[in-house]
């Protein structure tokens, strides 16, 4: 019988926001402790890849930046969701003798700047659809670095990735290809749900402090041992002989998205610079608004209630719910309770909306919120969601499912804040609470500053 030929295909993902130098530095300073394991066990072949990712605002719109091997080129996102397999090659780099070119690597980590935000499940995702090689030939493995829990970075401010089922379909993505998954990043509620998955390998990290500036994360991790450790398992591991079957590639859309939403100039011939933009960025929506509408749908039989906590700029708070239903410039349409639409395709629905006189003149903050009436079981029970939608166009729907397995019976959907009317920003909130929301609680103004 032939001797198996041992190789692997190792996808390093690497979250290059303002603040991860210092994990750029160590990396390069010890990335030959990584590939040391793999000489060792006479590796015939190893190929790294690699996904930098950043994202900033750029009129209006989001702008992610992803660094491949091949250097920082918006087309190589294309070039991931194209059918040309020989030019995917591109997105590994290997020497002459098939083993990884160490030097060529480290010379692209030092070219890269780190600025900006990150969006790191949108990068998880294309990095699980990388052009590995069979599983009958190759150990798969993505190794993963991120200072920022996976629900923050750009994701305060726009809906992408947040909701967990949306996420579970890329985990689900590297379970069906074998990927071996290796990731340093702050606990989180995404990194709790990754835990439940087998070959997902987690290492804690502290996560970066916005308000001090904090950059020490790094310095908890002892890189040469990290990367030598997971080296070793790899190189170690047996080959998975099994056919990989089919999985969802391009679970955010981004397979359809233009190269300007990669960071392409719309002459095409530059990238966008986003050097200057500071993690905790926001996009730039600097319109007036003339309505906004809070959609609650839902098609189990519960009685879910749509209600909106709005502060005045005159202090005075109003409570817009079932027992008060209209206002000169508020209202919540009905009141469905259970409802009688459960088995049809719209299912139940309740509305709140505000308009434009209540937007320029009265409103300072509103927070969208929903119950459960009865005050039984969790969110997750119901299979509700919320979507909040603007008169502005370029604001994106904000979009969230009520998953959450805690048995309380508040959860605040999303956060209107109007106190510069002309230039009102929408955030995505998902937070489940015991009591009655306060729109007076200090902690809504902070939201998206940090």
């Amino acid at each position: 019988m032939a001797e198996e030929e041992k190789r692997a295909d190792v996808v390093f993902v690497i979250d290059a926001s303002n603040s991860m130098k210092p994990c750029f530095d160590k990396l390069r300073a010890c990335l030959k402790s990584f590939i040391q394991p793999f000489r060792e066990a006479g590796f015939d072949s190893l190929r790294l890849g690699l996904l930098a990712y950043n994202a900033g605002p750029d009129n209006g719109h989001w702008v992610f930046r992803n660094v491949c091997v091949n250097g920082d080129r918006p087309e190589n996102m294309q070039l991931l969701y194209s059918d040309d397999e020989d030019a995917k090659e591109a997105l590994f780099t290997r020497s002459g003798d098939g083993f990884v070119d160490v030097d060529g690597f480290c010379r692209v980590l030092d070219g890269i700047t780190c600025c900006a935000d990150e969006n790191s499940p949108l990068a998880l995702d294309c990095a699980a659809d990388f052009p590995f090689e069979p599983l009958g030939t190759t150990r798969r493995v993505i190794v993963m670095f991120t200072d920022e829990k996976f629900e923050t970075g750009v994701l305060k401010n726009e809906p992408i990735g947040r909701n967990c089922n949306v996420f579970a379909r890329v985990m689900e993505k590297i379970q069906k290809r074998h990927i071996r998954f290796y990731l340093f990043a702050p606990r989180c509620e995404a990194t709790v749900m990754m835990s439940d998955y087998p070959r997902v390998y987690l290492t804690e990290v502290p996560a970066f402090d916005g308000e001090t500036g904090s950059v020490d994360t790094w310095n908890h991790i002892d890189f040469k041992k990290a990367l030598e450790g997971i080296g070793r398992k790899v190189s170690d591991s047996v080959l998975q002989v099994v056919d990989e079957g089919p999985f969802d590639k391009a679970v955010y859309g981004q397979d359809k998205w233009p190269l300007s939403a990669w960071g392409a100039t719309e002459s095409g011939g530059g990238v966008i610079d986003i050097t200057h933009v500071k993690e905790g960025c926001a996009l730039d929506m600097s319109e007036p608004l003339t309505w906004i509408n809070a959609k609650l749908h839902w098609h189990t039989p519960i009685d879910l209630d749509l209600h909106a906590f709005v502060r005045r700029r005159s202090g005075d708070v109003l409570h817009v719910y079932y027992s008060d239903k209209n206002h000169r410039w508020i209202n919540l349409d009905k009141d469905a309770g259970v409802g009688n639409k459960l088995d049809t395709p719209e299912g139940n629905d309740e509305n709140i909306r505000c308009d434009r006189v209540g937007l320029q003149s009265e409103v300072e903050r509103i927070l969208f919120a929903t119950k459960i009436y009865n005050e039984e079981g969790c969110f997750s029970d119901y299979h509700g969601s919320v979507e909040v939608t603007t008169s502005n166009r370029r604001q994106q729907m904000i979009r969230v499912n009520m998953e959450s397995y805690e048995n309380k019976t508040w959860c605040v959907i999303a956060m209107l804040d109007n106190s510069d009317p002309r230039a009102p920003r929408v955030y995505p909130i998902n937070q489940v609470m015991a009591d009655d929301p306060d729109v007076n609680d200090p902690i809504w103004q902070n939201v998206g500053r940090n």
